[in-house]
């Protein structure tokens, strides 16, 4: 009876039409793709629900307008953890993307290359606290925020154009494509890249109407969920009618790139889409602290949103499981010794079959990580930067862009392993390979090529920069203490020949040949020195 009554309840909720208001933060675009599609599908209208999305614009803050009621539900930023912890009653539903795509925007002529360049540059920054990872990532770095130079964002690249500003707080899945279509070159830096990964684009609502409203709460999310699935799955179609109804000022290819990039923050091959992790939001609150936005921490328990209906199918689950277990010591009442062996007998056999299985899933898992990663550096092994390097040439050949290739080598390597063991030779390499990473763009592709012989691709870059480039990561390399495990430092230095892909005369045997005779000539002449082979 208790189930029948539920079950009721639930029916006659859902028959009942709710008019729900969605704020988002900005302007229409793929971004907010998956609440078009629950709207255009029907998921919204099913669920007993009159959807209405209202656009964001500069000065509406889409969390504020949920706090004074003005909008039922809202698309916010991680910066919505921080209004929770500071008293406000915000709860989050769904995190949709999964890496952030905020990111600090600079010119390729800047000469800004890492966080610390930032330091004592122009920043233009939208100031809110949805913004708060992009200075998050200067605290982690042990940069006072107090002594940066910021200023508030015009929203558009002018000032970054012009010279105004150094950088400009930008969206992965929008700025840059401008600037591609500017034909300006650019480079991002990244907070992920510092160890600061936070979610965005988290639906979120008012803890008193969810806790009014639940079965309403719980059919807008599961359709605007089902929403982003259909959108993923079917990007042409999502882009044109967004195109059509919402955005007709962005272009097909504008909205086609911003879908391509949303589709990798928001992983839903890896990921359940808007799934939320207790200790990842842990982690964000523990920034915050860090850099004193709040006093202390508090639970997250009133944050993360618990569906309504987990109490009703944990009750049946319960009940049945009740049920089941009265039968079950029923029935084995009747058993003899002969049947419960029998039964421990199964039980140690799907143990078994489990373990086996699991074993299996390890290792494919293990072959996966080899084919495609050098173990000991963790960059790119040779078979699949060679890939790379032939999808970059016929990228540069299709779109007449620019390539250009780093062959590096570890001067002297055979005397640390022959002085100092091999071990010390693997350490040497391991941090040779971060240094590379540290040192190039999130664009450029490093690999190990073989021994202590490593490969760099640099795409759209003309020959000074490639050469700049290579100079910056050898005085990187030459300046770094290689630390052994006993504690002594080696001196390391490097070679690194350089070469540009030549359209309608190269391949890529040709250039690699020519990227390897540039490093014989900067080892012939000295090493520790880079060299270029026209």
């Amino acid at each position: 009876m208790v189930l029948l009554s539920c079950c009721v309840f639930v029916g006659q909720a859902a028959a009942q039409t709710n008019t729900v208001r969605l704020q988002l933060r900005w302007h229409h675009q793929f971004q907010f793709a998956g609440y078009y599609m629950a709207l255009e599908q029907g998921y919204y209208h099913s669920a007993g629900l009159d959807v209405q999305i209202m656009p964001g614009a500069p000065g509406i803050a889409a969390l504020d307008q949920v706090l004074k009621r003005e909008a039922e539900f809202a698309v916010s930023a991680s910066g919505a953890l921080l209004t929770y912890l500071q008293g406000q009653p915000v709860v989050a539903l769904a995190a949709i993307m999964q890496k952030s795509p905020s990111v600090w925007l600079v010119r390729a002529d800047s000469g800004i290359y890492t966080l610390q360049d930032l330091a004592q540059k122009r920043l233009e920054l939208t100031l809110s606290q949805e913004n708060t990872e992009l200075l998050a990532v200067f605290a982690k770095e042990g940069i006072d925020i107090s002594k940066l130079k910021l200023s508030s964002s015009s929203m558009k690249l002018d000032n970054l154009l012009s010279g105004q500003s150094d950088a400009f707080n930008a969206y992965l899945s929008n700025e840059p494509y401008l600037l591609e279509q500017m034909d300006v070159p650019y480079r991002v830096i990244q907070p992920i890249e510092y160890g600061v990964n936070f979610y965005q684009d988290i639906l979120v609502g008012h803890a008193d109407w969810l806790a009014q409203h639940p079965v309403a709460a719980e059919a807008f999310l599961q359709a605007s969920l089902r929403g982003w699935r259909f959108a993923l799955d079917n990007i042409d179609y999502t882009v044109a009618h967004i195109h059509q109804r919402y955005a007709p000022e962005k272009s097909i290819a504008h909205l086609q790139y911003e879908a391509r990039v949303l589709r990798q923050l928001i992983m839903p091959e890896l990921v359940e889409i808007g799934h939320m992790n207790a200790g990842r939001w842990q982690q964000i609150a523990a920034m915050y602290l860090q850099l004193g936005m709040i006093d202390q921490l508090k639970p997250l328990d009133g944050f993360i949103y618990q569906s309504a209906t987990e109490a009703v199918v944990d009750y049946r689950l319960l009940l049945k499981s009740v049920l089941l277990m009265l039968l079950l010591m029923s029935l084995l009442s009747f058993f003899t010794l002969r049947y419960r062996r029998l039964a421990r007998a199964l039980q140690a056999e799907i143990a078994r079959h489990a373990q086996t299985e699991q074993q299996l899933i390890e290792r494919n898992q293990e072959l996966l990580q080899l084919a495609s990663t050098d173990i000991l550096t963790g960059l790119a092994n040779r078979r699949v930067i060679m890939q790379q390097a032939q999808a970059e040439i016929r990228r540069a050949n299709r779109y007449q862009k620019n390539l250009a290739v780093l062959m590096l080598d570890i001067d002297h390597f055979k005397k640390i392993n022959d002085q100092h063991g091999h071990a010390a030779g693997d350490k040497v390499l391991a941090e040779f390979a971060a240094l590379c990473l540290r040192n190039i763009r999130d664009t450029d592709l490093a690999g190990r090529y073989g021994g202590e012989e490593f490969f760099i691709l640099l795409p759209e870059v003309d020959l000074q920069t490639a050469i700049l480039s290579a100079e910056r990561l050898r005085l990187a390399v030459a300046e770094h203490p290689f630390t052994l495990s006993c504690g002594e430092q080696l001196q390391v230095t490097c070679s690194i020949g350089i070469a540009m892909y030549l359209p309608q005369q190269d391949n890529l045997d040709k250039l690699l040949l020519r990227a390897d005779q540039a490093l014989y000539q900067a080892k012939h002449l000295g090493r520790n020195r880079c060299a270029v082979m026209y």
